[in-house]
């Protein structure tokens, strides 16, 4: 019987026994380095500071020479000798990147090109420093997802196509095997009309959930699809004004409602976070308010073809606010999946059980499992 790519059957021993390993580089006495001197890189920096932690120096892949960081720790570009000598004195590397851009297994490929051994991934960091205030994302210990494992077991099966369950068990093997070479190859170019699957029935009538600046529509258009009405939903008002600017300058003709919200189960005032792009999120704790409204109130008497999700974590709100539109119109849904650790099963899980007929498909667009997104066609 052929075997099947990155099986899930040994996965959970082997997550077992990352639970079990214990880290030694949070001993005193061995000099840590880090990789990214961004946002990320900054958190972690200060994390260390409050244990009195020293961190000899930071590397920067994008720096052309020598800099300063915080307290005078000096930041070198990857091929800097200086770089080199460090991994020669048994530096270990903390990876402090964390975005969608960063390809994980060739950074780590680099450093070890470089001569360092021991190399700290961002999920480590989460496992070995709770206090880390960063957003996680689908960054969970593996203890989480052995004590879910039935359901990720599940999970595998909810697929319409052999691509999609072989992404999803590369995603549990880069997440909780912690394997950086079985991420899914991104599809980047295309998110939310990807070619491999069959295109969104036209004219389209798209509910874009998490519009920030458009840029879904701008994919949509440039896909060559046709678009007969743009329903925008953004909460961050920075956002909502750069999208209005959009749609002006380069859709005047497009016909088109803009709400300055948010998408829910139900109308709501919310805490917000806001000032973060893409990032803006609903959550406990935000500075801001924001408002929800759910899309079967606020679009009762008007048909929807497609529905687009990226509101960072509260897909399954949204969802639940238009399930009258989705069983009245059976539009296509495009809806991100990583969010949260289980987002990957609870999302398709709960369309299937609205009994809708719809077909489930799965696809990553970024690196470090970002923009996965979960494709219902009806």
């Amino acid at each position: 019987m052929k075997s099947v790519p990155y099986g899930l059957d040994e996965l959970k021993g082997r997550a077992e026994k990352v639970t079990l390993s214990s880290s030694d580089w949070l001993d005193q006495k061995i000099p840590l380095v880090l990789y990214g001197a961004g946002n990320f890189g900054c958190h972690i920096f200060e994390v260390l500071q409050s244990r009195n932690r020293p961190v000899a120096a930071l590397i920067d892949g994008k720096l052309a020479q020598p800099a300063t960081f915080q307290g005078g720790v000096p930041v070198y570009p990857l091929d800097h000798p200086q770089t080199a000598e460090h991994a020669r004195n048994g530096c270990v590397v903390l990876l402090t990147v964390f975005n969608h851009l960063a390809d994980w297994s060739k950074i780590v490929s680099d450093l070890r090109g470089r001569g360092f051994s021991q190399i700290v991934t961002p999920m480590e960091l989460f496992d070995e420093m709770p206090e880390i205030e960063a957003a996680r994302y689908w960054i969970a210990p593996p203890a989480f997802y052995l004590e879910n494992w039935p359901a990720f077991l599940e999970g595998a099966d909810l697929w319409d196509d052999e691509a999609s369950r072989e992404i999803y068990r590369r995603i549990l093997w880069f997440r909780l095997g912690r394997d950086l070479i079985a991420h899914p190859t991104p599809q980047p170019d295309c998110q939310y009309a990807p070619r491999d699957l069959p295109r969104w029935r036209e004219p389209i009538r798209f509910l874009d959930g998490g519009a920030c600046i458009g840029e879904a529509l701008k994919t949509l258009l440039a896909e060559g699809l046709q678009i007969e009405h743009y329903y925008g939903w953004e909460p961050d008002l920075a956002n909502f004004e750069k999208l209005e600017s959009y749609l002006q300058q380069e859709c005047p003709q497009l016909s088109a409602t803009l709400f300055p919200c948010g998408l829910g189960s139900k109308t709501a005032s919310l805490s917000f976070t806001s000032g973060l792009g893409a990032a803006s999120a609903i959550m406990e704790g935000g500075c801001d308010k924001t408002v929800v409204l759910s899309a079967d109130h606020a679009l009762r008497n008007q048909r929807v073809t497609l529905a687009k999700l990226d509101v960072e974590g509260a897909e399954i709100e949204a969802l639940l606010g238009m399930r009258s539109l989705i069983e009245r119109d059976r539009p296509g849904l495009a809806v991100c999946v990583y969010h949260k650790p289980d987002d990957i099963i609870r999302i398709p899980a709960l369309i299937k059980s609205w009994n809708l007929s719809y077909r489930l498909y799965l696809r990553t667009h970024c690196w470090n499992t970002f923009d996965t997104v979960l494709y219902a066609l009806p």
